[in-house]
């Protein structure tokens, strides 16, 4: 803004209407008058007079290093006067009155506009400064307001998935339950049925585990079932969904994979861990499992039909004389 000469000489009247107007706002208004690097206060209304001066000391006149005696915060409003210079028009900002003598700490919006000469010259900064500690408060007690509610959806989410793990896990191994297991057979059998990929189930039964149980407890017992979950698992693909069926049996589905490499994969897997070797309460225990296997849609085109085959396809193995694997049908 450039000053001009009146067009009119100014009345004392009207300087006392224009003040007395500006002394009924609640906004802090300022004229600083530049000379050289400093800047005095040539003018504040009633309610900037009042808030930073419960003295009664009179401000005016004062330079503002002498009203900010904080380095660090006089600089901060001079860099902004500096600011609103170099650009010549308008700024608005925020700040506070950390720094300032026998002032509380407030937060303001300041707006300041820079009083040019015609000679280009800065004469003199005038502001406006808003009260928002209110708002800053509201800001501030909201941003932890969602703060605290993000962390408890967090948690909320921590716990769902807890309790999701829990409704398809089995406590013992940890492995898939029963429920999960069925859940996902009928999926991957709808999706085998449209592309037309095949799906081999497995059954695992643990031999003689009764004997084992009456012979060494169930503590024992556990101990080897969670070992054998463990081996059975780092056996598998990524892919295969490892089931507790109940008690010592064990039923894993092979999506997209044929009952030959199923079989051969078996096999394989079997030349390493049959029969197993444990070490449980200071004993070595052996034990070997028997296992059968089916595939749909050749051994059964529902879920149903093909754990009744792979069943079936155990029981053979069973019947043979138990540690070793048999094909459905």
């Amino acid at each position: 803004m450039t000053l001009t000469p009146p067009l009119n000489d100014v009345e004392p009247t009207d300087i006392h209407l224009l003040t007395g107007m500006l002394d009924t706002m609640t906004d802090h208004v300022f004229l600083l008058r530049v000379e050289g690097e400093r800047y005095r206060l040539v003018y504040c209304n009633e309610a900037m007079e009042r808030f930073m001066n419960p003295t009664q000391e009179s401000f005016c006149g004062r330079f503002l290093d002498d009203i900010v005696p904080d380095p660090g915060a006089y600089q901060q409003v001079a860099d902004n006067y500096a600011r609103a210079r170099a650009v010549g028009h308008v700024i608005r900002y925020e700040e506070s009155t950390e720094g300032f003598d026998a002032a509380p700490l407030t937060f303001f919006e300041t707006t300041i506009s820079p009083l040019v000469a015609r000679d280009g010259n800065t004469v003199y900064i005038c502001g406006i400064s808003r009260d928002i500690t209110a708002r800053r408060s509201a800001e501030l007690a909201l941003k932890q307001t969602n703060e605290r509610l993000a962390q408890q959806l967090a948690e909320n989410h921590r716990l769902h998935e807890i309790l999701h793990e829990e409704a398809i896990r089995d406590p013992l191994t940890n492995l898939f339950n029963r429920r999960y297991f069925l859940e996902s057979l009928n999926r991957e059998m709808n999706l085998a049925q449209r592309e037309r990929h095949p799906v081999t189930l497995m059954m695992l039964d643990i031999d003689h585990f009764k004997k084992l149980n009456d012979q060494h407890g169930h503590v024992v017992g556990d101990q080897v079932l969670v070992e054998f979950s463990e081996r059975l698992k780092e056996g598998m693909r990524k892919a295969d969904v490892v089931c507790r069926w109940g008690g010592e049996e064990f039923l894993i589905m092979m999506p997209g994979l044929s009952q030959e490499d199923a079989y051969r994969r078996m096999l394989e897997w079997r030349e390493i861990n049959s029969p197993m070797v444990f070490k449980v309460a200071d004993q070595r225990l052996t034990i070997r499992f028997s296992s059968g296997l089916a595939t749909a849609p050749q051994n059964g085109v529902t879920a149903d039909e093909l754990i009744t085959a792979t069943d079936k396809a155990l029981y053979l193995a069973k019947e043979a004389g138990r540690d070793q694997v048999k094909l459905s049908g």
